[in-house]
This record gives C-alpha cells, sequence and structure tokens, in this order.
C-alpha cells in the first residue's frame, strides 16, 4: 500500500503545476526581527523519556534548552541527585540548557538551596530556576486553596532571594501558570514579585482536544496578543511598581494545542503540526524571548516521537524550523491567512519560506525573486511519518493541509 501511495504521490507532483488551477505570487519583503537563540525548539523533558535511541534525530532539532521535570511530575516528586544526574546526560548529550523546577508544593526554600549548593559542589552548570508549576491549580486541582496569587509571589521572594545568596547568577522563572491570559495570577504577581522575578512565564494549551479543527487552529493567532500584552504588563509602572524599568524576558515553559494528555487528537495529527507552525512563526514576529513545547516524547499524546518511537508531524515541524534561519522578514502574498499563513527569512546563501496550506486542496505558488530551481521538504496529512522533498523549476505545488520548508539560492544564475 505504501509503495502504491508513493507512485500515486509521484505522478501528482509530475504534472504541470497550472493543473492544480490558478497560481499566486511569494515574495520576500523588509526586514522584521531576529529570531531570539531561545524561542523555537526548546523542551519539556522527563526522565523516562527516551533520548539516545532518537539523538540523531534530536540533534537535528538544534534543541536550545530543556527544562526539567516535565509537567506535574514536578509537582509529586522532589529532586534527587539520580535524576538531576540523569537529566544532565540528556542535556549535555543535545548541548542544551539546563533548566530545573523547585517542587514548592512539597519542598521548601531550604530544599530548593540544598540542590543548588548540590549543582555547585558537583558543577552541574544549572543556573535556570523555576519556582513552582502552575501554583494557580494547587487550590482546585491539589486541595490547597491557600495557594493565591498574593501567598505564591511571598513564596516566590523568599525563593529567588535565598537562591541568588548562593549563586549570584541565578536566572529565576516564574509564576508557569496555566489559563492564559490568567490576568489576575499574572498582573498580582508582577504587582507583588516584579522586582525579584527574572523571567515571567507562563503555561498555555488552548484547547482540551474536542475543539472542531478550525476553531483549534484559529487559536494559534492569539499567542502574538499574548506575548505582546504580557510584555507591556512588565513595563506598566501601575502593574509592576517594583520593577517596571526592568528588562524581564517572556517565556511560555509549556504549550501545546490540547492540554489533555490522554487524547491523541490535536496532538499526534497534523492540525496539532499546522498549529504549532504558525505558533512559532508567531513568537518570533512577537519577539519571545524562550518557549518550551510540552514535549519531547513519550508522554500519552504529548511527545514529538510516541512510546514506539514513531515520529509525529510535530517533529517534522520542528525540523523545518530548525533550518528557516535567523533574519525573518515580511512575506507578500494573495491569499487569506485562513488559507495560507507565510513566513521568510533571508540567510547569506538562501530565501527561504515556511508555508501553512490550510486548504484541503493543493496550491500552487510563484517565486519570482528564484532565478534557478527551488527545493521544498513538506510533511502533509497523506503521510505524516516522513518528510517530503522536491525539486521544482518555477512554480511549487503545496500539498494540502500541509507544512513546507520552501528555498532557493541567492542571486541564482
Amino acid at each position: 500500500m505504501k509503495v502504491w501511495l508513493v507512485l500515486i504521490l509521484a505522478l501528482l507532483l509530475s504534472v504541470p503545476a497550472n493543473t492544480f488551477g490558478q497560481s499566486y505570487e511569494i515574495t520576500l519583503g523588509e526586514k522584521l526581527t531576529e529570531v531570539k537563540p531561545g524561542v523555537l525548539n526548546g523542551m519539556n523533558f522527563g526522565n523516562w523519556m527516551i533520548v539516545f535511541d532518537l539523538l540523531t534525530e534530536y540533534r537535528e532539532l538544534n534543541i536550545p534548552h530543556l527544562r526539567f521535570p516535565a509537567g506535574n511530575y514536578g509537582d509529586e516528586n522532589l529532586l534527587s541527585e539520580a535524576s538531576l544526574q540523569l537529566f544532565m546526560l540528556a542535556t549535555d548529550a543535545l548541548e542544551a540548557t539546563p533548566m530545573v523546577q523547585h517542587n514548592i508544593f512539597q519542598g521548601d526554600v531550604a530544599e530548593a538551596v540544598k540542590w543548588v549548593r548540590f549543582v555547585q559542589h558537583e558543577n552541574l552548570g544549572i543556573h535556570h530556576w523555576f519556582i513552582g508549576n502552575e501554583p494557580d491549580l494547587y487550590g482546585p486541582n491539589r486541595g490547597a486553596p491557600h495557594w493565591t496569587p498574593e501567598y505564591y509571589a511571598e513564596k516566590f521572594r523568599e525563593y529567588a532571594l535565598a537562591i541568588k545568596a548562593i549563586d549570584p547568577d541565578a536566572v529565576i522563572i516564574g509564576p508557569a501558570v496555566t489559563g492564559t491570559p490568567n490576568e489576575k495570577w499574572l498582573k498580582t504577581f508582577l504587582t507583588l514579585a516584579g522586582d525579584v522575578v527574572d523571567v515571567l512565564a507562563w503555561q498555555w494549551y488552548p484547547t482540551d482536544g474536542s475543539a472542531p479543527r478550525e476553531k483549534a487552529l484559529a487559536t494559534a493567532a492569539e499567542v502574538g496578543s499574548h506575548i505582546r500584552t504580557f510584555r507591556a504588563w512588565t513595563q506598566d509602572p501601575e502593574i509592576n511598581p517594583l520593577g517596571w524599568e526592568r528588562q524581564i524576558p517572556l517565556f511560555i515553559s509549556e504549550f501545546g494545542l490540547s492540554w489533555r494528555t490522554r487524547h491523541a487528537r490535536l496532538l499526534t495529527d497534523m492540525t496539532a503540526a499546522l498549529w504549532l507552525a504558525e505558533v512559532y512563526g508567531e513568537m518570533v514576529l512577537a519577539e519571545l524571548d524562550y518557549a518550551a513545547y510540552f514535549a519531547l516524547q513519550g508522554t500519552g499524546g504529548h511527545g514529538l516521537f510516541d512510546m514506539a518511537l514513531w515520529p509525529r508531524p510535530t517533529y517534522f515541524v520542528h525540523w523545518l524550523l530548525a533550518r528557516m534561519g535567523d533574519s525573518w522578514h515580511a512575506v507578500k502574498q494573495p491569499l487569506s491567512n485562513e488559507q495560507l499563513k507565510a513566513y521568510g527569512s533571508l540567510t547569506a546563501e538562501e530565501y527561504r519560506f515556511l508555508l501553512i496550506n490550510k486548504k484541503e486542496a493543493p496550491l500552487t505558488l510563484k517565486f519570482p525573486q528564484a532565478r534557478g530551481s527551488i527545493t521544498s521538504l513538506w510533511v502533509d496529512n497523506a503521510e505524516q511519518v516522513e518528510l517530503k522533498q522536491k525539486v521544482w523549476g518555477q512554480e511549487v505545488i503545496l500539498a494540502s493541509y500541509s507544512v513546507t520548508l520552501v528555498k532557493f539560492r541567492r542571486n541564482n544564475p
């Protein structure tokens, strides 16, 4: 069956581009921004995740940092020497910056201080510390209603001062709350702890996995608004009276299209891949500082690979993004964002475009800036477990419901 699918695809791609109807011109415009080093392809990681069997695949992603331990695990388990040493094997193998969560629900400041001292003694190189995880859920989900925004901000200050006394270079991150935009928690936190937080973090899962596909995809556009709003809050002296003059980086410390770990829908499918590509594109354009996708591998429906080590389409989106380059430019194209979402970059050698075809039909595109052959690499709904590649002439056909990287050389002869 797979052989026949490949043969059919080859036949479809061999026909003239205009067989698929009207073609649309895509051009690269003015420069918009440089990609922040921590925004693309950061990951949440737990020691149950398989690393070394997939090391080649992971290294293809240029993962900038790993956040540990992933999800609720860090609220239900204290750190240990063994867990930190094992985590560092993964970060060292991936050449990623380690970021660790202190369990403030079960632990205390003395517990955190112990691990900061251990890290220093063992020269583990951990300087990024999260103070808790989703503290807004400690009350409703864990039966601890005293965890109010005010109480968390008080505890955050205690942890931050104690850690900085040991490691002045420590980067203290919080509050990593859910329910974005969660105005009550984030504003209260900034009001009371804006002078001691080094990175403002929140987590974002816009659906429970049951939303209609089109509605789920539409949530991708929200992320840029969140980033710009929260940045403005950090700079507002009424909201952040103690720290409004500081430059506070922003971190989406967990995100995915659905929070429902035990369900595959909107996590393992092409809708999740299309959404992810657009979310990353909007993060870059909004100049987000850090992000960490949930999760690297094998956490129910979450993860770039399943427990059998089969890749999901979200892996290929990260692979394509790792090749987009750092200088992103405006893209001019005639279609609506509901049909085609386009991002572009310019490297020393190439024009590159990340193209998200939301239509259930192929799209034919022209690239007038190309002077030679054009290469496309893509993942689509027809064959989600492999990346396809084709070299084109003047026109490129985007597969239906797909994410595609198109590239061609600058100043081609």
